[in-house]
């Protein structure tokens, strides 16, 4: 039944939202040769580096990187032919479909197909998890229980009822939102369910893992105290 509720509550809704810094890959192409060449970045040679660009082939047969679009504090882009344009604040589909208006038919004969994916929707995960990292999701989407499992879920110490979310909203101030893993209206409330680019996961330590830490600074402590005892023995004895 909650299966069921999940299914019919959450799928096919979420669309990820364009931000400030994001790096955006945007490619445009058309029916009619050599229409949309004005519209995308030269490509350039490719190299060892370049982690977050997009590998392409033109009609020419040159094979290289496309560079990409760095969205700037205000939401901007700066587009070939079209100048600078706002997409903050749109989906991607959204987005593709204003630069497709834009272009046609004012520029081209037939509509373009615009492609754009977001290369830097990361996201972190930090604490009680087997393997603690940053996990990129490639088309985009990502929700919490994608992040746990890249990150190879939680340990038998991470605390279900009480994950750390932390996001940047579009002032630049910071949210904090306490999950409940436990609680099945968290898969049902989207906004927290499906993360943004850039947010932070803390899976916070249960109380066995407190123990443990303690257990283990005190058996530390005694040891070295005991070292300490009988080296002032030895002494002694001499």
């Amino acid at each position: 039944e909650f299966e069921k509720e999940h299914l019919t509550s959450t799928q096919g809704v979420h669309e990820s939202i364009i931000k400030p810094n994001d790096i955006l890959s945007i490619t445009v192409s058309s029916e009619v040769k050599g229409a949309a060449e004005d519209f995308n970045l030269p490509i350039l040679p490719t190299y060892s580096n370049q982690s977050l660009q997009t590998q392409v082939t033109n009609s020419s047969g040159y094979s290289g990187t496309l560079q990409n679009y760095l969205v700037d504090k205000d939401g901007h882009i700066n587009f070939p032919v079209l100048g600078t344009l706002k997409l903050a604040g749109m989906t991607v589909r959204e987005a593709q479909n204003f630069l497709a208006g834009q272009i046609y038919p004012q520029y081209i004969a037939t509509e373009p197909v615009v492609n754009i994916r977001q290369l830097n929707f990361e996201i972190s995960v930090l604490g009680e998890v087997k393997n603690p990292g940053i996990y990129n999701a490639v088309n985009g989407q990502m929700t919490i229980l994608d992040a746990l499992a890249a990150a190879g879920d939680m340990t038998i110490y991470g605390k279900r009822e009480n994950v750390l979310l932390v996001r940047v909203q579009d002032d630049g101030e910071l949210a904090f939102h306490n999950i409940n893993m436990r609680d099945k209206n968290t898969v049902l409330n989207k906004d927290l369910f499906y993360l943004q680019q850039n947010d932070k996961l803390y899976i916070h330590p249960n109380k066995a893992r407190g123990n443990s830490s303690g257990f283990g600074t005190l058996e530390t402590i005694a040891i070295s105290a005991l070292s300490i005892l009988i080296s002032i023995i030895s002494i002694a004895v001499r």
